[in-house]
């Protein structure tokens, strides 16, 4: 790969990076969106590096917080997402031929779509424990991590309408992004294989990714969580829409 490429590749990493870190959402969503408007690389490509570069920013966590997870929760998401996971990624191989148009169409309104989940509060809506409202999540969840590694909004959604300890939310949202990660490149093989050269790329990205959380972390403490929400809310917005835009044939 071109270092011309490389050089913007890893600078919006970096950036959906240090934006996941502060706001605590939005990384597969960030960099499938940036990098299908800038032409980096195929959608397939692209997803394939979101689910190997994800496992870098939560196992570690997931593994030193097991006991905050909330099983039951966890459980029913995985059973329901799993199936809607192949169905999304066979969907994603059969529109990547010759239909890109449609997908890049796809991608955009998933996108608001998304936004426009993340912008309700917590506090405006019920808090639903039923077995059902996490099967929904999964299955949603499910299918948006198949087509674009992005399991996470309707997940995001459901579990903060929870009344439980925020740090439970957190660790319970990461051993789900976890494992979906590792069965999204579990399937990799039964589609469009990445290049040695996307390959490569992600190995290359991981010292990026891990340098971007370390800032994140430390900026922290010193940036108003909401604005920086606002911000990446904004980005994913604008970048859903200039999709939506340039695909359409007036």
């Amino acid at each position: 790969m071109l270092l011309e490429t490389m050089l913007p590749m890893f600078a919006l990493l970096g950036l959906a990076t240090l934006l996941q870190t502060l706001s605590g959402f939005g990384f597969g969503l960030m960099v499938v969106s940036s990098f299908t408007l800038f032409g980096i690389m195929p959608l397939t490509a692209t997803t394939f590096m979101v689910s190997f570069l994800s496992l870098f920013n939560s196992v570690s966590l997931v593994a030193k917080n097991r006991n905050q997870i909330s099983s039951r929760a966890f459980k029913i998401i995985l059973i329901s997402g799993i199936p809607f996971m192949a169905i999304g990624y066979a969907l994603l191989e059969y529109l990547s031929i010759g239909m890109a148009t449609w997908l890049n169409l796809l991608l955009g309104f998933a996108i608001l779509s998304c936004c426009g989940l993340l912008l309700i509060k917590r506090k405006r809506v019920q808090p639903s424990g039923r077995a059902y409202g996490f099967s929904i999540a999964g299955a949603l969840g499910g299918l948006l991590g198949g087509l674009f590694s992005t399991f996470g909004p309707p997940v995001v959604f459901q579990c903060y309408r929870q009344t439980w300890p925020i740090n439970e939310i957190r660790t319970t949202l990461l051993a789900v992004f976890s494992v979906t990660a590792l069965i999204r490149l579990a399937i990799v093989p039964f589609g469009t294989l990445p290049s040695i050269d996307v390959v490569i790329s992600a190995l290359l990205a991981v010292p990026v990714i891990l340098i971007f959380t370390r800032v994140g972390r430390v900026l922290a403490a010193r940036v108003s969580a909401s604005s920086v929400r606002l911000l990446a809310l904004t980005m994913l917005a604008l970048s859903g829409v200039t999709l939506i835009v340039k695909n359409i044939s007036f």
